[in-house]
């Protein structure tokens, strides 16, 4: 379909053949395999935004890695915005001001939501990560912040601390926890999420702070009759 007469701002459903890369000002696109994954899964969550070359040809102002990952999921169409046609000095400038309108999502608000689908909706670790096209390990570190204290947790939300710091404090916490864990365990209080809908069932607990603050539970994990099994290791 030849969209000569749309209007600049129209949303358009292109085939992925008509669209190719265009000038990008972050360079490389890098991996996009686990975009293509999620992609894959959710589908396209965020349109293009592309320039018109000509009768049935689009080239991408703002969109590369989606595009790049659209094409490794063997999408066959792909949802675009288009815009008129700019300059070169035009096209850097809008990439540039793009991804500064695009607010990134504060680390805690985002392991926070992490937290919530994992330990209140049940979901799997490996399954999130699917979803949102992150590694497992990616996920389990970023809800690893909710062990840090609320003052760093606020560092971390407006900036003052770096995530490569916060995850340095995160595990010097792992390793004082786990060295003085065999000599407390019998009179250590762990913590327990109240909103859980494991109905006080699970175990080991969630370690946060969002829900140590909440309520707290037994060392003793729940057993079933006539077994003897100790609870498994963090």
């Amino acid at each position: 379909m030849d969209h000569a007469v749309v209007l600049d701002g129209a949303l358009l459903r292109i085939p992925t053949e008509h669209i190719q890369p265009g000038p990008n000002a972050r360079g490389e696109v890098g991996h996009v395999s686990e975009l293509a994954v999620s992609i894959s899964a959710l589908g396209q969550q965020v349109p293009l935004i592309v320039e018109r070359l000509g009768p049935d040809r689009y080239r991408v102002i703002d969109g590369h890695r989606r595009l790049s990952a659209i094409k490794l999921a063997g999408l066959p169409t792909v949802d675009a915005v288009l815009r008129r046609t700019p300059g070169d000095a035009e096209r850097i400038v809008r990439q540039l001001a793009m991804h500064a309108q695009s607010r990134s999502f504060d680390p805690i608000a985002e392991a926070k939501a992490l937290h919530h689908l994992m330990w209140d909706m049940n979901m799997g670790r490996e399954q999130i990560a699917r979803l949102i096209g992150k590694s497992p390990a990616w996920v389990r570190d970023r809800i690893g912040l909710l062990q840090l204290s609320e003052e760093d947790q606020a560092a971390v939300a407006r900036g003052g601390m770096t995530l490569t710091e916060a995850a340095g404090t995160v595990q010097e916490q792992r390793r004082a926890r786990d060295g003085g864990a065999t000599a407390a365990r019998p009179t250590r209080v762990r913590k327990h999420c109240a909103t859980c809908s494991c109905g006080g069932q699970l175990w080991p607990p969630c370690p946060c702070r969002a829900c140590a603050a909440r309520c707290r539970r037994s060392t003793t994990p729940p057993t079933r009759a006539g077994s003897t099994t100790a609870a498994p290791r963090r």
